[in-house]
């Protein structure tokens, strides 16, 4: 497996669908037909992933052929003390599951394709096409595989999710804020909400007040409070967290300076990447294809 993954000191491929074709899985099938035939199943596999698409074996079949895509959206954010976002950046993953028999062609049209920079894409994507019009070509590897990695240069900064955070000394301790309220997700609902908020490493006595949620309290050498929310829909009203606690000694105005959010959306894309054909090309069956997409938090920080 390493000598396939490695050329000369240098990686040449972790791709997991050529090296399914490069190195066969040891089986007592493969050994019955070593002994039989007298070839190895390395020089088998090897002739296999000798034609133009090495991530993909000849005499593929399927009793159906089914092509899948999920467009995720991943959104990088700091929003400060204010509510104003100082940094906010969208970045994307198109990842596929393939199901098709013999040696198919695929040709997906994007919708805003033109405004996706610094495109990774799979060895099996023809990149001429993409530079001439945009189109993806490519013949899939079987099984599942990430398509393209992207970044969109977003000139509107959505917000899926509206959270504030305020942080105020007390006499002998600290008093936080948190506030959560839908934002823009063209009526679709948040799910899987986590606020996770730090805590000063000397707090104790920690106290906390939500009427919505459920929460857990750490009190380790790093204690912190993390609050869930099950799901917001776009018409619910904003839901508040209160986190007190105690200290020796007087507090520090950053001893809790930051909570971190992560979130999911279904259905919703908040770079508004679609997928509007796809087409299949050098094979005559019918395809049966589906598309979904989402849009999570990445790296979400919501500053005190």
């Amino acid at each position: 497996l390493l000598s396939e993954m490695v050329d000369s000191g240098q990686v040449v491929t972790t791709d997991m669908s050529v090296l399914r074709g490069l190195v066969p899985v040891p089986s007592l099938m493969g050994r019955v037909i070593e002994n039989v035939s007298g070839f190895s199943t390395n020089t088998l596999a090897s002739s296999t992933a000798s034609h133009d698409a090495p991530w993909r074996a000849r005499g593929i079949r399927h009793t159906t052929n089914e092509f899948f895509v999920d467009i995720v959206d991943r959104i990088d954010a700091i929003v400060d003390s204010s509510g104003t976002c100082v940094m906010y950046d969208v970045m994307g993953d198109i990842s596929c599951k393939s199901h098709l028999s013999g040696m198919p062609h695929l040709v997906m049209t994007l919708g805003r394709a033109r405004e996706l920079d610094d495109v990774v894409f799979h060895p099996c994507v023809v990149r001429r096409a993409w530079d001439t019009d945009r189109t993806i070509g490519f013949v899939p590897p079987d099984g599942p595989f990430k398509l393209a990695s992207y970044h969109v240069a977003q000139s509107l900064r959505s917000m899926p999710l509206r959270v504030l955070g305020e942080a105020r000394c007390t006499e002998n301790g600290m008093t936080v804020h948190v506030t959560v309220e839908p934002g823009e997700t063209g009526s679709r609902r948040v799910e899987n909400i986590r606020v996770r908020v730090p805590l000063d490493s000397r707090a104790y006595n920690i106290g906390v007040q939500c009427k919505s949620g459920t929460h857990i309290v750490t009190t380790s050498r790093h204690p912190q409070v993390e609050w869930t929310l099950d799901s917001i829909h776009a018409t619910d009203s904003l839901v508040r967290l209160v986190i007190q606690y105690s200290l020796h000694s007087a507090p520090q105005t950053d001893s809790t300076d930051a909570a971190f959010v992560t979130f999911e959306v279904p259905g919703y894309s908040v770079s508004s990447i679609k997928v509007d054909a796809l087409r299949l090309l050098r094979e005559s069956y019918k395809l049966f294809k589906g598309v979904r997409y989402s849009t999570v938090a990445g790296s979400f920080q919501v500053r005190f």
